[in-house]
């Protein structure tokens, strides 16, 4: 990527954060968002303090400023991968706000779904060596995991949209939305790293402009007032609402009912012979009469 053209595209990833971070900051986003906040505020930060080291005043030696940007770059993939997780659940809740029952399940599942990541993140580096190279790893490994859960996010909602009351304009629908373009770049980086194809000019030119639409749309989404939630009716019998009430008797003691052992296959089983015989002994008794 030119000089020219590398310096306007990080500038404008550094007013876009910004922006993002600013709308978020109102009390009702805050309040509904907080770890999307969080990471927006990390991301307005990381792209200042990028954009100053790589085309500010040089105040030190090159060789510091190279390791401080490293230090800056991956302990913000860090720090972000944990709070994208966390956006996530956000953007669960909301969505889910009208059946508590699945919210609080989805909870769980969340914090399974952090433990089952940071297994599979401790797993894959047994046989790797400390260093700048096993943070590299962790970082990429930690934001694989992310972009895993904010893909599911998305597909969760748009499959269930209608069943939950969501529409193309709602707010969760938007950031999730976002989410799942994030979790895309993260996946085409990884790729272009794994695959050495970096030198193309117009390959990390596309990836910033799927950033800069990433962005646009959570400024669009959360600047613009929610439209009024439709209201959810469901069938008494209908899967939603029986999960929605299995979920919200999970871990909650109520009326207890003594339930009877059922039978082992072998009474089953004589019971069904002897029955047979039975029959056949009335019907020989009907017969002789």
């Amino acid at each position: 990527m030119p000089p020219s053209l590398a310096q306007l595209v990080t500038h404008s990833d550094a007013v876009l954060s910004l922006a993002a971070c600013i709308v978020f900051s109102r009390p009702s986003l805050r309040k509904h968002y907080p770890w999307m906040f969080l990471y927006l505020c990390v991301r307005a930060f990381t792209a200042g303090a990028a954009d100053f080291l790589r085309f500010g005043p040089l105040l030190s030696s090159v060789e510091t400023y190279n390791r401080i940007y490293f230090v800056l770059i991956w302990s913000s993939c860090l720090v972000s991968s944990v709070l994208l997780f966390l956006g996530c659940l956000d953007v669960y809740r909301q969505a889910m706000a009208p059946l508590p029952g699945l919210v609080r399940m989805g909870t769980t599942i969340f914090r399974w779904a952090a433990v089952a990541s940071l297994l599979v993140t401790a797993t894959t580096l047994t046989s790797i060596s400390s260093g700048p190279h096993m943070i590299m790893l962790i970082g990429v490994q930690l934001m694989r995991c992310a972009s895993t859960v904010e893909l599911c996010l998305l597909a969760l909602l748009v499959l269930s949209m209608n069943a939950i009351g969501l529409s193309l304009r709602s707010r969760p629908f938007g950031i999730a939305l976002g989410l799942g373009m994030t979790a895309l770049i993260d996946c085409a980086q990884s790729i272009t790293a794994g695959l050495s194809v970096g030198s193309s000019a117009w390959l990390p030119l596309a990836i910033e402009s799927l950033t800069f639409i990433t962005l646009g749309l959570w400024i669009t989404y959360s600047a613009l007032p929610e439209p009024s939630r439709k209201a959810i009716t469901v069938r008494a019998d209908s899967a939603i609402y029986k999960w929605d009430q299995i979920a919200s008797a999970l871990g909650h003691k109520g009326t207890q009912v003594a339930l009877q052992p059922a039978p082992s296959f072998f009474l089953v089983d004589v019971e069904k012979v002897v029955e047979r015989a039975f029959v056949r002994t009335l019907k020989g008794k009907e017969s002789e009469s």
